[in-house]
């Protein structure tokens, strides 16, 4: 066991490795490192239990870095355990994995945090996933004061504490300093722990920088507590180096001047024939793995017409009868998207999020990190709120995580615009890696998200899948036997003599059809598209589609900016196809309470007003 003086040492080795890594970086955060090196040094070295070759696993402890700028703290302890053997100086440098937040390039890294507020979140859902595995692993996460006042935070508080996380360990930094000016409450502890105890936890406060109350506190957690556990720590920024200890405008700013950084060298005192003497013992859970290795999903697709938002679960409870490590997270929107089919089935892997958006999101990805294929459903226009976890969760590349955003458009009709989707497709895109999906029947969505989890499951297909569903029930355009393909349009009417083609997806496609056959009595042809995937297109595929007509309609119950047709344009463009005319009709004013006909019409999305459109352009 490591003595209490050699971890003091430890300490000092730290805190020289943060200053002459930002040092040689010429940026980063080394006050906010410092102040929690005690902290995160006793943890590492004294109680978590891992293993350096292949950390994190589900078998061993977790550390989560909510407080991301820290990373140079991080990387420093991860050297001395084992984890890496890069080069600390190459901290920030092109191509170093040692960037300036946590990155999951670097061996041991689960998660890319720094936008502050969600590295607890997180954590709840990987411990989540530990209680329902059975594994006695913890799962421990570092949050900074300023970031506390994040309300994503108290989001995952109640959270916690609704399915009683006991094996979770939140660790507040409070060194006093925010980026401007002091955080919220300073030094107040009691005000931390106020919170706490209100949201159900159990804590102590401690001296953020005295080992021996930082271990009796891991102590009390690893003994075992009847709940979610939280060690309020009282720091100082900068500490160990007088000219930045508990001092303002340092935050962000690394020592610049030779001088300046051989004096802190020498305050530390660091012992150099030390250095890298001292390693920790190590062990871990045993873990036996039961999840489903299945490739064949075949299901029974249900031939009923009905709204794809009710589709999609249908769909999903009978693929979770064969693939047991399928999660569903709701929003308190269960009766609405229809999620209640799986709850049903598989309460045991159910979780209720309720009107928590954040939270939702950010357990997701601690629950895909830990070997659940993850599906979460609300409507498509509350994802927005979430969308900086939703950007973050791409950084830190999840196996699979099935986003569903229902009650998409104006053919919800008389709620208005406030629960619509109309900027979700814009929001899903512009994500740098994702899948976007629009089905516009149930066959379609029953057979998509089969079509996902099965090339998941073969290792085709990873990361952010997004399936935009509509509220309305539609008939349907495809029979149970029809073939989909990620990346491929579907045309659903084409002639040789076509003179337009129109491109939609979802409920408007229905009234291109419902045009298509006002058009086909007086002998217009017009080609009709199911844009059903919007990311990634097989551009040559859509080109083909085509089938050489110069005039092209783009109808979409979205935003104008940033939808389908601006997909579209992008794509005639890049391949230089010669366009007599082209237009994109989406929704370009906020829409009103109505009915979904109304609207449709208000907006030219309506049968008619296709009609219309086609026949003024010919």
């Amino acid at each position: 066991m490591i003595s209490t003086s050699s971890l003091i040492e430890i300490c000092k080795q730290i805190r020289r490795d943060i200053i002459e890594s930002t040092y040689a970086a010429g940026s980063g955060h080394p006050t906010t490192c410092l102040s929690a090196v005690e902290l995160v040094a006793t943890l590492f070295f004294k109680y978590l239990v891992f293993e350096p070759q292949n950390y994190p696993q589900i078998y061993h402890d977790e550390f989560i870095l909510s407080k991301g700028h820290a990373a140079p703290l991080l990387y420093s302890i991860y050297k001395k355990v084992g984890i890496i053997y890069h080069d600390l100086l190459s901290l920030r440098k092109l191509g170093s994995p040692l960037e300036g937040h946590p990155s999951v390039k670097l061996p041991g890294i689960n998660y890319a945090t720094g936008s502050l507020g969600q590295g607890l979140a997180i954590a709840v859902g990987s411990a989540w996933a530990r209680k329902y595995h059975n594994v006695n692993s913890k799962v421990y996460v570092l949050v900074g004061d300023g970031e506390f006042a994040e309300g994503s935070n108290y989001e995952a508080l109640n959270l916690a504490t609704k399915y009683n996380l006991n094996n979770l360990c939140l660790i507040i930094d409070v060194n006093r300093l925010g980026q401007s000016e002091p955080t919220l409450f300073g030094h107040d502890l009691l005000q931390y722990s106020k919170r706490l105890e209100a949201f159900g936890w159990e804590y102590q406060i401690i001296d953020g920088h005295d080992i021996q109350e930082i271990e009796k506190a891991y102590q009390k957690f690893k003994q075992g507590t009847q709940k979610p556990f939280a060690i309020v720590a009282k720091t100082y920024k900068g500490k160990g180096i007088s000219f930045l200890e508990d001092k303002e405008n340092w935050h962000g700013k690394p020592i610049q001047d030779p001088q300046d950084l051989q004096k802190a060298i020498q305050e530390l005192g660091v012992d150099i024939n030390q250095e890298m003497q001292i390693k920790p013992s190590y062990s871990k859970y045993p873990y036996s793995n039961g999840l489903s290795t299945i490739e064949e999903i075949e299901i029974d697709i249900d031939p009923k017409p009905m709204a794809t938002r009710q589709a999609l679960p249908k769909a999903l409870t009978q693929i979770a009868k064969k693939i047991s490590n399928i999660v569903v997270l709701d929003a308190d929107v269960k009766n609405s998207t229809y999620t209640e089919y799986f709850q049903k089935e598989f309460p045991e892997r159910f979780i209720q999020c309720h009107i928590a958006e954040q939270a939702m999101v950010g357990a997701a990805l601690g629950l895909a990190k830990n070997k659940f294929i993850v599906y979460l459903s609300t409507f498509g226009a509350f994802l927005t709120r979430a969308f900086d976890f939703i950007r973050m969760m791409v950084y830190s590349q999840p196996p699979l995580v099935i986003f569903v955003g229902t009650h998409a458009g104006i053919s919800i009709g008389e709620d208005g615009p406030s629960q619509m989707a109309l900027e979700d497709i814009a929001m899903f895109n512009s994500l740098i890696k994702s899948t976007v999906l629009y089905p516009s029947d149930s066959i379609s969505a029953q057979k998509m998200l089969q079509k996902v989890i099965k090339e998941h499951l073969k290792g085709n297909l990873e990361g952010i899948v997004y399936f935009r569903a509509s509220r309305p029930s539609t008939p349907n355009i495809y029979q149970p036997n029809e073939e989909f393909e990620i990346g491929k349009v579907k045309v659903i009417k084409q002639h040789p003599e076509d003179k337009v083609a129109v491109i939609s997806a979802g409920v408007i496609i229905h009234q291109v059809l419902k045009a298509y056959e006002l058009l086909e009595k007086e002998n217009i042809n017009i080609r009709v598209i199911d844009a059903l995937t919007i990311k990634p297109i097989d551009q040559k595929h859509f080109i083909e589609s085509l089938g050489n007509v110069k005039k092209i309609l783009v109808f979409e119950e979205h935003s104008e900016y940033g939808g389908i047709g601006q997909v579209i344009a992008s794509i005639l463009l890049k391949n230089k196809y010669n366009v007599d005319y082209f237009d994109n009709i989406g929704v370009n004013s906020i829409p009103g309470s109505a009915s979904p006909q109304e609207l449709m019409n208000q907006h030219g999305l309506d049968y008619l007003s296709i009609y219309n459109k086609v026949k003024e352009i010919i």
